[in-house]
């Protein structure tokens, strides 16, 4: 319903926040993301001086948590694309005293927008990654945490077309990806419920402020190697196939391995495969 209605944004992020209290985020949230932002830093600093590299996400979210993790342990610049206006700069603030207080670092203040500029993130949205014009080459790092299964098929290879583009021949992209049932965040019954219904069915309840592609793992991967990617670290999580969900699966996907369509989460990092 919120979907369809001309303020229907604002309303559903002021329930968010007055009703079910999702903003600003709570604490085991943030050390989750936390985490994410560390696993992210170790890998990238493992391949590259993480201090002289510039950094790019998509899906930053209303607090651009990760980004400005990041931006506390060292990384120097981050380019941070979102396809809505979402950030809210006292939700960025929140995440940032929370983030330094966890690393043992002074927080930034983040009065305005150029203060974020100045503490080394920079903040585009409305727009897509292509738009943004980013020069061949010229990015050490792409990231994405808990994005790419809300972005349709045919826009990821263009988005993993342009990533390709705009990475160093040696450049990292790394990506966490939440396979699951996003509806199972209020009912963990509901885990792999989604797997049930068919594309037609599954329409009503994928609106443009919950939707999910509901690509399994497998097709993750393959579309990181058609654009040119090459897998440098694939770590998935497989929870057991809950019988209710298997008698029940769509058609769409009896062509899957059940350890493909039970990876409720994964960790991806992939190279040019040039490199």
């Amino acid at each position: 319903m919120l979907s369809a209605l001309p303020l229907g944004a604002q309303v559903h992020y002021l329930l968010q926040r007055h009703v079910t209290r999702e903003w600003p985020r709570r604490a085991g949230y943030l050390d989750e993301l936390l985490a994410a932002a560390t696993r992210l830093f170790s890998d990238a600093d493992a391949r590259m001086d993480v201090r002289h590299s510039h950094f790019v996400e998509i899906g930053a979210g209303r607090d651009m948590a990760v980004a400005v993790a990041l931006r506390l342990m060292g990384v120097r610049r981050i380019t941070c694309v979102d396809i809505d206006r979402l950030a809210r700069l006292d939700l960025v603030e929140h995440a940032a005293r929370y983030m330094a207080s966890r690393l043992g670092v002074p927080a930034p203040s983040l009065r305005n927008w150029q203060d974020l500029r100045d503490f080394g993130i920079e903040y585009v949205a409305p727009a897509e990654l292509a738009s943004v014009r980013l020069a061949d080459g010229s990015v050490d790092c792409f990231y994405s945490v808990d994005t790419l299964e809300h972005i349709p098929r045919p826009a990821l290879e263009k988005l993993f077309a342009e990533v390709l583009r705009i990475l160093k021949p040696q450049g990292l992209a790394i990506n966490f990806i939440d396979y699951g049932d996003h509806y199972a965040r209020g009912d963990a019954g509901l885990q792999f419920n989604f797997l049930t219904f068919s594309d037609e069915a599954w329409k009503p309840y994928n609106s443009k402020f919950q939707y999910v592609n509901r690509l399994r793992h497998s097709e993750f991967l393959e579309l990181f190697a058609q654009a040119g990617f090459r897998a440098l670290a694939v770590q998935p999580h497989v929870e057991a196939p809950p019988a209710e969900v298997v008698q029940r699966l769509d058609a769409r996907f009896h062509r899957f391995s059940m350890e493909d369509l039970f990876t409720v989460r994964a960790k991806i990092v992939a190279v040019p495969a040039a490199e």
